[in-house]
């Protein structure tokens, strides 16, 4: 399915909706390599259908072609509260932000997966980096975000693939005060953001994603721009 228009300069964006991911799509729009594609994964989360509502309009929002693929056996297999069935995700306090990220919101080797489909994807249409939206502060918590994931999951791309295409990410040394502060100064659409582990008519403001972006944004411009529910305890 290579396209004429593409080229090893080229990414495709694994584009969650999310404050990282969006971010990093700008980032590459504005610094290169050039964006073409976004790929959102349903994998049976809570929020894929508010998910990939946002990462679609983002998505258009960048000029970028919008792909979707599901693959529904992760959340049969899984045991994470994040995906449908297995428990709703658990709320949080700010206080516990500094803690270690609890298990039950670990879904094994999510981001591995994502990078290896997001890598067919990428080959098949002739772009040459698969951009992901990893964060320094969650790397503590969750190692499938950090450098040497990264560096390991390249050395299995190299072998694995005919095609020259590596996973990078602009985000990943960055904590997320740190990628809020970079969107703003790119002007990403904060109004069409979806950074909450739940599918509700709003982000619900007291999951875990929800606190670290009200905490990453707050004081900021954007702080008006992202919407909450409840605010939390």
């Amino acid at each position: 399915m290579r396209t004429d228009r593409s080229s090893a300069g080229d990414a495709l964006v694994l584009l969650s909706g999310g404050l990282d991911s969006t971010v990093a799509l700008a980032m590459a729009a504005s610094r290169g390599p050039r964006p073409v594609a976004a790929l959102f994964v349903d994998y049976g989360q809570h929020a894929a259908r508010r998910e990939a509502s946002a990462a679609r309009r983002i998505a258009s929002r960048y000029g970028c072609a919008f792909l979707r693929v599901a693959l529904p056996w992760i959340a049969r297999e899984s045991s994470s509260r994040l995906v449908a069935g297995k428990g709703a995700p658990p709320s949080w306090r700010r206080s516990r932000l500094g803690d270690p990220a609890p298990r039950d919101v670990w879904v094994e080797n999510r981001n591995g997966i994502l990078i290896a489909v997001a890598a067919l994807f990428a080959a098949e249409r002739g772009c040459g980096t698969v951009i992901a939206g990893f964060n320094r502060e969650e790397a503590r918590a969750f190692p499938d975000n950090s450098e040497a994931f990264l560096r390991r999951t390249n050395g299995a791309l190299e072998l694995g693939l005919r095609a020259r295409v590596r996973a990078a990410s602009p985000t990943i040394r960055l904590t997320k005060r740190e990628i809020a502060l970079a969107g703003i100064e790119l002007g990403v659409p904060w109004r069409l953001i979806w950074s909450c582990y739940r599918g509700g008519r709003s982000m619900c403001g007291s999951c875990e994603s929800c606190l670290r972006l009200r905490r990453a944004v707050r004081g900021t411009a954007a702080a008006r721009l992202v919407r909450f529910g409840k605010e939390p305890a």
